[in-house]
């Protein structure tokens, strides 16, 4: 928005600096609010990938356990042991496949959140631009309104010093008529 700056009276170009600075601090708390929604999603993220982490250890170590099971019993059918290893590892799997699920709605979350950051610095810089332009413009109507003001004094001074001057020089001609 672009705004002449002798167009405002002071009084007004404060008013509308004050929204824009209004304006600015809200984008400024609203970046801020995305900032930490950002880094939940971060630390959710880092969470389940941890999550998987460990389901994926832990099938590893109870696919070793069950294989070593059967490599040292003897006495346990294959038939039995296969089942076995098929009920553990695939409760393992069915872990493993929700830790994924869970890791890839963290990274969604995630790309959201920045996503959110991004636009609310964007929205902040401009505002914030805003705001100093009101600033500068404030600034301007200040040394304008100054600067009338000492004229009008000038011109006050000089119509003071005018009416004296034609009131003494009137004085002086009625003494010369008489």
């Amino acid at each position: 928005m672009d705004v002449a700056s002798d167009g405002l009276n002071l009084v007004q170009a404060s008013k509308l600096r004050l929204v824009k600075d209004m304006r600015e601090r809200s984008a400024l708390r609203e970046l801020s609010n995305m900032e930490a929604r950002r880094q939940i999603a971060v630390a959710a993220l880092q969470r389940a990938s941890e999550n998987l982490k460990g389901a994926e250890d832990r099938r590893d170590k109870a696919e070793a356990e069950l294989y070593q099971e059967l490599a040292s019993l003897e006495m346990m059918s294959v038939t039995e042991l296969d089942r076995r290893c098929q009920l553990v590892l695939g409760r393992l799997a069915a872990e493993i496949e929700s830790a994924r699920q869970a890791r890839e709605q963290a990274r969604i979350a995630h790309e959201q959140a920045q996503r959110a950051v991004n636009e609310a610095r964007t929205i902040w810089a401009k505002r914030s631009a805003a705001s100093q332009k009101w600033q500068e413009i404030e600034g301007d109507v200040q040394r304008t309104t100054a600067v009338r003001s000492e004229f009008a004094a000038e011109i006050d001074a000089d119509d003071e010093v005018l009416l004296r001057y034609q009131g003494g020089s009137r004085s002086q001609t009625v003494d010369d008529s008489n």
